[in-house]
């Protein structure tokens, strides 16, 4: 099953690379906000703690915030990947 913006996955690890990828592409903009875990399970028909698991390690890594009864957002600066090329190239900043 798929969600909205693409959000896909059986297992957590998989939820959060989904989702993660939806926001390097823009399908999913900071201050987006994401579904409720249930509400997310429903969807993809999976375990309300496989989703939960996902959003707590992208909770972790700073990829998305939780307001309470605001609900889950994508962090308003969500961490930004370095070019591999760019580095690779041995390029100063």
């Amino acid at each position: 099953m798929q969600a909205e913006n693409g959000v896909r996955g059986r297992r957590a690890s998989d939820i959060s690379v989904s989702i993660e990828e939806a926001i390097r592409e823009g399908r999913l903009a900071p201050g987006a906000q994401l579904p409720t875990v249930r509400s997310l399970a429903d969807r993809l028909e999976v375990s309300p703690s496989t989703v939960s698991a996902a959003y707590r390690y992208l909770r972790q890594r700073g990829v998305i915030s939780t307001h309470g009864r605001g609900g889950t957002r994508v962090h308003n600066r969500p961490p930004v990947e370095a070019s591999v090329t760019f580095l690779e190239r041995g390029e100063d900043l």
